[in-house]
């Protein structure tokens, strides 16, 4: 079992989903959302004036190793270090 001191954590007011920090991420740890949202509505939706976007972006903590490339990679400094308590 890893231990961590620090996580990786995304300010969503800040984050423009740029998906530099997909990319940037050596082992998958950061995944874009499926949009549910507009799966619901799209076909009740005749002029597409609401635009679709993918939901807010996902850590799943169980791969990352708290190595930082996301920190490095957000040109927004939406991501930030959380450290958990014990």
């Amino acid at each position: 079992m890893k231990t961590v001191t620090q996580l990786p954590i995304i300010d969503f007011a800040n984050c423009v989903k740029c998906m530099n920090c997909v990319t940037a991420c050596p082992r998958s740890a950061i995944v874009e959302p499926i949009n549910t949202s507009c799966a619901k509505c799209v076909k009740y939706c005749i002029s597409m004036e609401v635009p679709c976007s993918p939901e807010n972006i996902i850590f799943d903590y169980a791969l990352c190793d708290s190595c930082g490339e996301c920190l490095s990679a957000c040109p927004e400094g939406a991501i930030y270090w959380f450290t958990p308590s014990a």
